[in-house]
């Protein structure tokens, strides 16, 4: 007796399942997406250039290529018997001239606010509390570092278990779209997912990662003139490098759901040719 296969028809629930998994998965997919960027750039070496690029834009109003200061540490460097300076008084930290020489401005003001942004990642503020010799430098600290606890080793580990829930989750209603889809749907549906879920924050992490340095501004807005436009200085400096990150996992997922629904559409199409022929 010959048997004849006979697809059974697609529930119709099926359709309206794919849709509200569709749906959670862009929500989850987006908290994913936004707790790897964070952990990428709270990770040591990124973290501690953000938080020296910070504090040296905060303490240089003329600007981190303004010589003045420099020479002037340079002087002071040279009359002292020890030949060495302490830039934060009450730390352990020496700066000697063989630190100074050979390095821009720019590049000096760096160095010496990363003496001070490694150990507040690595221990926090207790732990710089604890280095710290003059006590009313240490009282300074006691009130917390306000947006500088970002960047720290703690928020860093407390970002990969965000991470790794929400990563969970995710793979779970990519699974639960894979089954509500049919045939080359299980393709187009993740695609149009990954293509909406990666389309806002590839447009505007890549606007915010072009955003010009203060250096570039109109004269007058390096100025420490006031608070906006302070602000304004330290976001140029801190914001590019930040959304580069951010704007290369948005746009490559947005690449891959441009790549799946395109897939997913020429296969459909190569399918019913098929079928007719």
């Amino acid at each position: 007796m010959n048997a004849e296969r006979v697809s059974r028809p697609r529930p119709y629930w099926h359709v309206d399942a794919k849709w509200v998994v569709g749906l959670l998965l862009i929500l989850a997919l987006n908290l994913s997406m936004l707790f790897y960027n964070l952990y990428l750039v709270t990770d040591e070496a990124p973290a501690v250039e953000t938080m020296s690029t910070l504090l040296a834009v905060l303490t240089s109003p003329e600007g981190l290529d303004d010589a003045t200061a420099i020479e002037a540490a340079l002087e002071q460097l040279r009359a002292n018997p020890d030949h060495a300076i302490r830039p934060f008084p009450g730390l352990p930290v020496e700066l000697r001239e063989s630190d100074i020489v050979g390095r821009s401005p720019r590049e000096l003001r760096l160095f010496v606010w990363r003496q001070l942004a490694e150990p507040l990642y690595r221990e926090g503020p207790e732990g710089l509390m604890a280095r710290i010799e003059d006590p009313e430098m240490a009282a300074g600290f006691a009130g917390g570092i306000g947006p500088l606890a970002l960047f720290s080793l703690q928020v860093h580990q407390d970002l990969l278990r965000l991470l790794w829930i929400t990563l969970t989750s995710t793979l779970v209603l990519l699974a639960l779209l894979i089954f509500f889809s049919y045939r080359f749907g299980r393709l187009g549906s993740l695609g149009v997912v990954l293509f909406v879920a990666s389309l806002p924050g590839a447009f505007i992490f890549t606007a915010l990662s072009r955003m010009p340095p203060a250096d570039a501004l109109p004269v007058g807005l390096e100025q420490d003139v006031g608070l906006t436009d302070r602000l304004s200085q330290v976001a140029s400096h801190m914001l590019p490098p930040m959304m580069a990150t951010f704007s290369r996992t948005y746009t490559m997922g947005l690449l891959i759901g441009l790549a799946l629904s395109g897939v997913a559409l020429l296969g459909g199409l190569i399918w019913r040719l098929a079928r007719r022929r």
